[in-house]
């Protein structure tokens, strides 16, 4: 993404627009630890500020993980009414006044159903506009279309559009973008060397949690349905039929966490069964698991499946996870159409 946004930089230089700084806002729904946020964040870390710098437009009253950092970093971040599907033209007059007062020469939109009013508004104001997938499409029909109806304009209103995968591009923008000039895959980078295995490490932190002797089967993701947490518990419950010194942990929060403890009690597994929040050590977590669980229903790319494979752990991913995810031979990929119970077999 950085050498973009530094074409765009020359670009805007060359027609007399001169500036010690670029700032690009970045739109995001919270800027909590979650796949692209994290991504946005490790690309913002490394950049050189004094020539970029980050501001963030977000659609929530509540602090999200990372606002701390990015105020120590430099980034503004401004707060918008959150989207409720009948405020539509209210957040439309928002976006108007908001660019009139801020007139920022790049607006990277980080696509959700609101991505063509505020795109559009800042296009209007003379901003080169990016719109970004970070997800393919639901396998539920309804979720899909009511997104589209929102979303589908963006297509004709971006000048520039970035996905974490082919698919994830295809699905919201279509094949005639993808393959123009406009359209480019960005490869979600992590640091490898922060999730390297070793043998002492594995057990420092199996010993830390009091897990020696433990399987320790792992996931890491939102509570939220494309997760698909429910089936991740069935596996569970499978591996622990046969396996009595079998732990699931699960890193994350959202807004089905109450209902999957519900679940996890419904099974009586509450004692092998941990909740761990949100996580700012999950290279840590990678080293602890001895296998990951990644049973999405749809995902734009799977960072956290990288991350997994970063850290050597053997992967089962289902059918939906991107194949662009698949970097290593430790990644069984299966259908969800198999069940809990035949999941595992390979």
């Amino acid at each position: 993404m950085l050498h973009i946004l530094l074409i765009l930089v020359i670009f805007i230089s060359r027609r007399g627009i001169e500036r010690i700084m670029l700032r690009v806002l970045q739109v995001i729904g919270k800027m909590d630890r979650a796949g692209a946020e994290t991504i946005i964040m490790n690309i913002y870390r490394n950049i050189d500020r004094s020539k970029v710098q980050f501001d963030f437009m977000v659609f929530s009253s509540e602090k999200g993980d990372y606002d701390d950092e990015i105020l120590q970093l430099g980034g503004n971040i401004y707060r918008m009414t959150a989207f409720k599907g009948y405020n539509y033209f209210r957040l439309c007059e928002e976006f108007r006044k908001f660019f009139e007062k801020y007139p920022y020469k790049v607006v990277h939109g980080h696509i959700g159903s609101l991505a063509p009013a505020y795109l559009k508004a800042a296009k209007k104001r003379g901003a080169y506009t990016i719109a970004h997938s970070h997800a393919t499409k639901s396998n539920r029909k309804l979720e899909n279309f009511i997104f589209n109806i929102f979303s589908y304009r963006v297509r004709y209103i971006a000048n520039y559009f970035f996905a974490c995968s082919k698919q994830a591009g295809i699905d919201r923008f279509g094949n005639k973008i993808i393959n123009s000039e406009r359209f480019e895959v960005v490869n979600n980078a992590i640091d490898s060397e922060k999730y390297k295995y070793t043998l002492e490490r594995h057990e420092k932190l199996k010993k830390k949690y009091g897990l020696e002797n433990k399987l320790i089967i792992g996931h890491v993701g939102r509570f939220s349905p494309e997760k698909n947490h429910k089936f991740v518990i069935d596996v569970f419950e499978e591996i622990y039929i046969k396996d009595k010194k079998s732990i699931l942990m699960l890193a994350g929060r959202g807004i089905e966490e109450e209902s999957i403890k519900k679940y996890v009690s419904e099974k009586c597994l509450e004692k092998q069964v941990m909740f761990l929040g949100v996580r700012n050590d999950i290279p840590d977590l990678m080293n602890l698991f001895d296998v990951f669980l990644f049973p999405s229903f749809y995902e734009g790319l799977g960072i956290v499946g990288i991350e997994a494979q970063a850290a050597g752990l053997p992967c089962f991913f289902s059918e939906y996870i991107p194949d662009e995810a698949v970097v290593t031979k430790h990644v069984w990929k299966q259908s969800l159409k198999k069940g809990a119970s035949k999941w595992l077999m390979r």
